[in-house]
C-alpha cells in the first residue's frame, strides 16, 4: 500500500518531443496529504498510469484536480479524470482548480459536459488560498508564453509541498515557495536557453538553493535532461548544494518521512 502522505509521479515527461514518442510517461501526479487525495496536471495517458499502478489508483477517491495551465501535457485527461473521478458521471462529486483560461474563450480544454459532474470548479485567485479537505493550496504565478500558468504550495499535516511548474525563470520566485519543506520542479532543460519559458538544471538549482527544502525532486525532463542522465545530473546537483535531490523515474513514489525527516527511500510501481 502507499504510505500516509506521498507524492505519486505517474509520468515524468516534459516538451513535446519526449510527450510525443512517449520517451517518458506524459500523465500526472498524485498526491496524498492530510488523507486528501489530489491529482496535478493530468497529461495523455493519466487514467492508463493511475489504473496500471501498483497498488491501482482509484479516481474515485480523488477530491480534486489541480490544473497548472492548459498545455496539452498537462491537461489532455482532465475530462475523463473529471468523469472518472465523478463515478463515470453517475455522482456529483470533487472540484477542479484551474486557470481561467482552461475554463473560458475560444480554447476551452475542460469540456462544458463534463462541468455539472463537479461539486465545484474554482479559478486561481492568487489573493487567497484555497482548500481543499486538509490542504491549502496557494497559487503562484508563473510566465509561461500566452497561457495562464501557476505554480502552487499545498499546505498540509505532512508539511508544505511546492511545485515549481512550466515558466520562466525569475530569480524572485523562491520567495514564493520559502518555507517548503518538500520541492518539486519541472526541469526541462539541461542548459539554458533564452528562447525557452521553462526551467534549465542551473536554474532549478539556485531555486533549490534559496528556498533550501528538506528534499527537491526533479521532474518534467525534456530530451536533454533525458540525454544527460536525470539521476546523474540530480545527484551532482545535490551534492553541490548540500541538499538531497531526486530525479523522479514514472511511477515513483516519495512518501512524507522523506521530506519530515525519514529515511525512507523513495519505491517503484
Amino acid at each position: 500500500m502507499p504510505p500516509m502522505g506521498y507524492v505519486k509521479f505517474l509520468g515524468t515527461a516534459g516538451a513535446r518531443f519526449v510527450v510525443a514518442r512517449q520517451l517518458r510517461y506524459s500523465a500526472g501526479t498524485w498526491i496524498e496529504l492530510g488523507g486528501t487525495e489530489l491529482l496535478l496536471d493530468p497529461g495523455p495517458g493519466t487514467l492508463l498510469r493511475a489504473r496500471k499502478s501498483r497498488p491501482p489508483l482509484d479516481p474515485l477517491k480523488l477530491q480534486a484536480i489541480l490544473l497548472s495551465h492548459k498545455h496539452l501535457d498537462h491537461s489532455t485527461d482532465v475530462n475523463v479524470m473529471v468523469e472518472a473521478m465523478a463515478d463515470g458521471g453517475y455522482r456529483r462529486r470533487g472540484a477542479l482548480f484551474a486557470p481561467a483560461d482552461a475554463l473560458e474563450g475560444d480554447d476551452p480544454v475542460v469540456l462544458r459536459y463534463v462541468r455539472p459532474f463537479l461539486e465545484r470548479i474554482e479559478t486561481w485567485d492568487c489573493g487567497r488560498e484555497h482548500a481543499v479537505g486538509a490542504v491549502q493550496i496557494r497559487p503562484v504565478p508563473h510566465g509561461h508564453g500566452a497561457v495562464e500558468t501557476y505554480g502552487l504550495v499545498l499546505a498540509s499535516p505532512e508539511g508544505r509541498v511546492g511545485f515549481v511548474t512550466d515558466g520562466r525563470f525569475d530569480p524572485q520566485r523562491a520567495a514564493d515557495y520559502a518555507g517548503c519543506d518538500l520541492l518539486v520542479l519541472n526541469v526541462v532543460l539541461k542548459d539554458w536557453k533564452p528562447d525557452v519559458d521553462h526551467l534549465s538544471l542551473p536554474q532549478a538549482g539556485e531555486l533549490i538553493a534559496a528556498v533550501r527544502p528538506r528534499l527537491a525532486v526533479l521532474t518534467h525532463f525534456g530530451t536533454t535532461m533525458l540525454r544527460g542522465n536525470p539521476r546523474v545530473l540530480a545527484a551532482g546537483l545535490g551534492e553541490r548544494l548540500g541538499i538531497p535531490v531526486l530525479a523522479a523515474d514514472d511511477g515513483m513514489t516519495v512518501d512524507a518521512s522523506r521530506w519530515g525527516g525519514g529515511v525512507a527511500p523513495p519505491t517503484e510501481g
